[in-house]
Formats: structure tokens, sequence, C-alpha cells
């Protein structure tokens, strides 16, 4: 007979000192094509252990549980962890910095958001985000760590609903059902469509099938030209650039980086008033 599985908060208990809070780091969305790639941080101690056990007790690779359970396991969490929060790197972050090192990001946002912050960190993965805080790397932690399987919960749980708020602005990709994966749903929607706003264009699939408009990119260049301080650039990357995100060449893209940074700099020194 097969030995039986270790629960994963039995682990935690036996690999964080007694008497001290420990926390769990995971994302969602790394592999996706779509939308932002998402990262909670899940903090336990030894009171809630005793309050929720039979709720920690619960927690799994969110990716083996169904979304019922899954769903009504983070409002759960949401009531009985100590502390904990979600942090998110959208598509142009993720484009920009590479999906690895946005991925990192969100961590350490996360961690730095957490009210109540743990003295050890278990993180899923084998690359430390670098929080400042003593990290253990694990990988498939989420299956053997209880606090990083009540994280990767968390994020899930939080990316879906982003997700399918997303699915009503841009209605012909499916997002409410594959959360921007590459289904082949998710496939044939962007040959007969292009890009969105929301896609990944640094990722060769969806570079692949893009519907370029170079006007777009030239209008954009005009109007960040315009802009006579930070409050009016910030609403332009909102109102204009995001919306027309899909239709735009990643090199265009790093052009609009450069003079957004230029034009930043021209505010810093005084000089951004046209």
């Amino acid at each position: 007979m097969p030995p039986l599985k270790r629960n994963p908060l039995d682990w935690d208990l036996g690999n964080v000192p007694p008497s001290i809070a420990w926390g769990g780091v995971d994302e969602a969305g790394r592999g996706a094509w779509a939308g932002p790639v998402v990262a909670a941080c899940a903090v336990l101690d030894p009171d809630t252990v005793k309050k929720w056990g039979h709720v920690l007790r619960g927690a799994r690779d969110s990716k083996k549980l169904s979304p019922e359970r899954r769903e009504a396991l983070a409002a759960e969490l949401k009531l009985a962890l100590p502390a904990w929060s979600v942090a998110e790197v959208d598509n142009l972050g993720i484009d920009r910095e590479n999906i690895l090192q946005a991925t990192l990001e969100a961590m350490r946002q996360s961690v730095t958001s957490v009210e109540s912050k743990p003295k050890i960190l278990f993180v899923d993965g084998n690359c430390a985000p670098r929080s400042g805080i003593p990290e253990r790397l694990l990988v498939e932690g989420d299956s053997l760590s209880c606090a990083i399987a009540c994280a990767s919960i968390l994020a899930k749980t939080h990316r879906d609903a982003l997700m399918r708020d997303l699915d009503s602005i841009y209605p012909v990709y499916g997002f409410a059902r594959h959360k921007g994966y590459g289904t082949p749903e998710h496939q044939k929607a962007l040959k007969e469509h292009g890009a969105c706003g929301i896609h990944r264009i640094s990722y060769a699939p969806v570079a692949a099938v893009q519907q370029l408009d170079e006007s777009i990119w030239e209008i954009l260049i005009e109007e960040l030209d315009t802009h006579r301080d930070v409050d009016e650039l910030q609403a332009w990357v909102n109102a204009k650039l995001r919306p027309s995100y899909g239709a735009l060449k990643s090199s265009w893209v790093d052009d609009l980086r450069d003079r957004y940074a230029q034009k930043l700099a021209s505010f810093a020194l005084g000089s951004g008033t046209p």
C-alpha cells in the first residue's frame, strides 16, 4: 500500500520554528498570452492554525481544485488568514521587463503590501524575489506547503475575476473561459481579430497574428508630445496607449517608452511645458 501523502499544513509546521508567523508566495498567469501576472502572499501563524486548521488543511495547489471549491476556499482564507495581499503586473510591464522579472516584481509587491510581515517566506519556484525576508525556494511548492497553496488560491481566484471582468470589455476573445491562456478558442480569436489592449505582444504567438497599424503609432507620438504634466501623461497611457496596444509593434512601443521617459525627465527639470 502506498504511503499517505503528507498534508501541506503538516509540512509547514514541521519546517517552521515554533511561535513565529510564516508566509507563502505564488503566482498566477505566468503562462497566459493576455492579462496580468498576479502574485499573492499568504501569512499564517500558530493561533490561526489552532482556530482555522480545518480550513487550512483543505488548501491545495489551486490548479488541482475545482473552480467552485477554489472560490469557496479563497473566501474562507480571506477571513481566516492574519494577513494576505495580492499584486499585479500588467501586460505592458510584462512586455517591458520579461515575464520572469514581472513575476518576481509582483511577488515583491505582494510581500511589501501585506500588513503583517512573516518571519520566513516559502516561495513557489526556483527564483528568489528578494523580498527582504528570509526565503526558502520550493519547486512545486504549491503542492508541498500550505502557505504557498493558500497564496496560489488567492492569486488564481483574483486573476480569474480580473479576466472575467476583462471579458466584458473584449468579448470576442473568450477571456472568461480560458483566462488568457493559449487554448484553441483563444488562438482562433486572435487569428480573426488580432491582438487587443491586454495581449502580451512580446509573446511570439501573439506577435505572429497582430494586425498592426502604423498610423496609430504616429498619432500616439503626436499626442504624447503635447502633454504638459505627469497627470496628463498617465491619463494618456490609460485612455490612449492601452486601448491601442494590440495594434503596435514591439519596436514602436519601445520608441514610445523612450519618448515617455524623456518627457518625464523634462518635467523633472522644469522644461516640460510646450
